[in-house]
C-alpha cells in the first residue's frame, strides 16, 4: 500500500480581515493602479477554458531524494479531474463531492468523500478552489482593502521575488489562524504565487517576516505561463507542503476546449481500501 499512498498524496496535493486601504496606487506602477483596478482585473482575466488535458511530468522530492512520474491530467471545468498513470494502471477521479481512486498493480480502490483532500493537506478546500489552484488563481475571493500596499520590483528565480502586487488575507481554520499571501503578475493578473502561513497562537506577522517564523507554511508558485487560442494557464507549478516535501509540475502536450473522453469504472475483484 505504500506506492498508492504516494501516488495519492502526488494525485491529491495537485488538488491546497486585512489591512485597510485608502485609495493608494501600486509603488512605481506607471499604469497607476488602483488596488480595485487590479481587483478587477484579476476578475476578468479568470479562465474560461471549458475543458483542459495535459501530459504532465511529476517530481516528487522529499528528504533529499525524487521520485518522478507521468501522468494524463483532464479537467472537465466545474465537474471532474481526472488524471491516469500509463497505461491506466492507476486513475484518480475528483468530483464536487467524491473522490475515486483505483490501482491496477495492487487490485485495491478507494471511494469516499471530497472532503478527504481536507484531511491531508489541513486547509478547508472546495473542488472550485482546487481547480483555481491548478489554473493560477486566487483560491479566496481577494477584496480591494486586502491590498498590502507593496511592489516587488525586481525579476528572480525566486517566485516571491517576481514584479507581483501582493494581498493579503487571513482566515480562521479551526484552532489554527492562517495568513494568505498572493503575489498577482502585473502582465496577465494571474498569480505568481499563493502562500498560507499558519499561527497556534493566533498571531500574523508582518510581510517582511512571516516566511521566517512560521509555523506552518503551505505555498504553491507559478513558474511558467503559456497561452493557447488566448487561454492563459501554468505550465509549471511547485507545490510545497507543510513538512517541506515538495512536488513540482510541468504540463506538457496541453489541449484546451477539445472533447474529452474520462472514462472510471472501478475493476471486479479489487479490494476496497477505508481512508475515513
Amino acid at each position: 500500500m505504500k506506492r498508492s499512498k504516494y501516488l495519492i498524496v502526488i494525485i491529491i496535493i495537485l488538488s491546497v480581515s486585512s489591512c485597510a486601504l485608502k485609495k493608494e496606487y501600486v509603488i512605481g506602477d506607471s499604469k497607476r493602479l488602483t488596488a480595485k483596478k487590479i481587483i478587477k482585473s484579476i476578475n476578468e482575466n479568470e479562465h474560461d477554458i471549458k475543458t483542459f488535458q495535459a501530459r504532465a511530468r511529476i517530481d516528487y522530492f522529499r528528504k533529499n531524494k525524487v521520485k518522478t512520474n507521468t501522468a494524463t491530467i483532464r479537467i472537465l471545468s466545474g465537474e471532474k479531474i481526472w488524471i491516469s498513470a500509463p497505461l491506466g494502471a492507476i486513475r484518480l477521479l475528483i468530483t464536487n463531492d467524491s473522490i475515486k481512486y483505483y490501482n491496477k498493480l495492487e487490485r485495491n480502490y478507494i471511494k469516499t468523500s471530497f472532503s478527504y483532500i481536507e484531511n491531508i493537506i489541513g486547509l478547508n478546500i472546495t473542488y472550485e478552489m482546487l481547480e483555481k489552484l491548478l489554473f493560477g488563481q486566487p483560491v479566496l475571493e481577494l477584496g480591494p482593502k486586502d491590498f498590502a500596499k507593496q511592489l516587488n520590483m525586481k525579476n528572480s528565480q525566486y517566485e516571491d521575488k517576481l514584479r507581483s502586487y501582493i494581498f493579503k488575507k487571513l482566515i480562521d481554520y479551526e484552532e489554527t489562524q492562517l495568513q494568505g499571501l498572493f503575489y498577482v503578475n502585473p502582465y496577465n493578473f494571474k498569480l505568481n504565487s499563493q502562500k498560507f502561513f499558519g499561527y497556534n497562537d493566533k498571531t500574523p506577522q508582518s510581510i517582511n517576516t512571516i516566511s521566517n517564523d512560521s509555523q506552518k507554511t503551505f505555498s504553491i508558485n507559478y513558474k511558467t505561463y503559456n497561452s493557447i487560442n488566448k487561454h492563459v494557464y501554468p505550465r509549471k507549478i511547485l507545490f510545497l507542503d507543510w513538512n517541506n516535501k515538495s512536488i513540482n509540475i510541468d504540463m506538457k502536450s496541453v489541449i484546451i476546449d477539445k472533447k474529452l473522453n474520462i472514462p472510471f469504472r472501478i475493476p471486479k475483484g479489487y479490494s476496497q481500501v477505508i481512508v475515513d
